[in-house]
């Protein structure tokens, strides 16, 4: 891997042809600089008050995103987890039912929408110490797994709006929500 551990993570903008791209299987998890990277992204999507975060956000087309739900003030109401390193990940089942939540994306700043996800999914993926896990999430962390998993698949949120429904500023979303975002 070229990763410059000392070198910070850039965010690529809605708009970047890269961030529409299929991501890469990763082979070789125990690489030292893909370690160094798997830090680099997390302190990224800390910095940046997200939720979770994936590769190809930052301009690496790999299967690896994190999620790092804690309560900010972008997603007050988030659950707190440790931040978890989920690598070539496989959604395995899905539940009929949706939900339409609120989300944003730091690829896409400025805005919000009310998107449709399914409320139950059960997925496979490998954790950064080489351990195959599988899990059922469902709520807001199975909202998280299918947003990032997205972005391996070249998808931003806004293309999974339902018809009729469309991106709001922040002004807007925090006129609704009575929740101020920072930009």
């Amino acid at each position: 891997m070229d990763v410059e551990p000392t070198k910070p993570l850039s965010l690529l903008d809605r708009g970047d042809e890269r961030l529409t791209l299929k991501a890469g299987r990763i082979l070789d998890i125990a690489d030292p600089d893909f370690q160094a990277f798997i830090d680099e992204l997390i302190r990224c999507g800390r910095e940046n008050l997200g939720v979770g975060i994936a590769a190809p956000q930052v301009g690496k087309s790999l299967r690896l995103f994190i999620m790092a739900s804690q309560p900010n003030t972008r997603y007050p109401d988030a659950p707190a987890m440790e931040p978890t390193a989920v690598i070539n990940p496989e959604i395995l089942r899905i539940s009929e039912e949706k939900e339409t939540g609120w989300e944003g994306c730091l690829s896409v700043p400025g805005f919000r929408a009310k998107v449709p996800r399914h409320l139950e999914i059960d997925v496979a993926f490998t954790d950064r110490h080489g351990q195959n896990r599988t899990e059922r999430f469902n709520g807001f962390m199975a909202r998280l797994f299918q947003h990032e998993f997205d972005h391996l698949e070249g998808i931003l949120y806004p293309e999974r709006l339902d018809k009729g429904e469309a991106l709001i500023t922040l002004e807007e979303f925090t006129a609704q929500t009575g929740i101020v975002v920072p930009r």
